[in-house]
């Protein structure tokens, strides 16, 4: 148990269905839980809200929420997976930092890294999140999106962060350039001492499930020929990765929703 009691509460009830249970009704639930029905009605109500339990008439069943976010975190792990070979791969050719990062609504995450071998050498935290309207790597998970709903979610990380300002209309020029190009390169906007190259991993149905990121000291990737090395590593590591996941170079691509 937690501090947090109406977390407790919830965890609770979403463990009555662990029986097998398909339907329950509130009563029955409660008795399980051990809260009183009147609770156990207003909890599961606002969870059906929440689709994390789906109600019809007076029973609930395991909601299509559940079912979306264990889809992502199965993806997040198949992903991973698949890429710490070649993330390992990318660091040695390198010598820089790379991470394997996801977006989770208006956030990306790192959730694989491997350090650089440089004595001078950036490093980020796993499964810190980070801002997804500034880096590479945010165009790379947004760039696929439908545009207004990449411009949301950018709007909505900006709004948190108001010391990383950005210019809409800029980003959405990048974003635009990136879809073109396949891939993205940024130059001191989180950081000024950092820059980064990033590639999009697609899985077997062209969505756009991770990023593929290099992040440099900002003098070290301002070299042309080190940059473009790295942008080449970069994209083939990101191809690789989708390859093993069953992408084909004729599937449609496409962000996740």
């Amino acid at each position: 148990m937690t501090s947090v009691g109406v977390l407790d509460k919830v965890m609770a009830i979403l463990d009555a269905f662990a029986d097998g249970s398909t339907r329950l009704d509130p009563a029955a639930v409660a008795t399980r839980v051990g809260v009183s029905t009147p609770t156990a009605y207003r909890l599961m109500g606002a969870m059906a809200q929440h689709r994390l339990l789906d109600v019809d008439g007076r029973t609930y069943g395991l909601g299509s929420k559940l079912l979306e976010l264990g889809s992502r975190a199965h993806r997040g792990v198949d992903v991973r997976a698949a890429a710490l070979p070649h993330l390992r791969h990318l660091s040695t050719e390198s010598a820089e930092t790379v991470e394997l990062q996801i977006r989770t609504g208006h956030r990306r995450v790192p959730i694989e890294m491997i350090v650089g071998s440089r004595t001078v050498r950036t490093a980020g935290e796993l499964g810190v999140p980070l801002p997804v309207h500034v880096g590479a790597s945010s165009r790379v998970l947004l760039a696929w999106l439908d545009e207004e709903q990449a411009m949301r979610l950018a709007r909505e990380s900006a709004d948190e962060l108001p010391d990383h300002p950005w210019d809409p209309e800029q980003y959405l020029t990048r974003l635009r350039l990136v879809r073109e190009q396949g891939w993205e390169y940024s130059r001191g906007e989180r950081d000024p001492e950092t820059s980064a190259v990033s590639a999009p991993v697609r899985d077997r149905n062209g969505y756009v499930v991770a990023a593929v990121v290099v992040s440099s000291t900002l003098t070290r990737l301002a070299d042309e020929a080190h940059r473009t090395a790295v942008i080449d590593l970069v994209r083939t590591a990101a191809h690789a990765i989708s390859t093993d996941l069953g992408h084909h170079t004729d599937a449609p691509l496409e962000a996740t929703p």
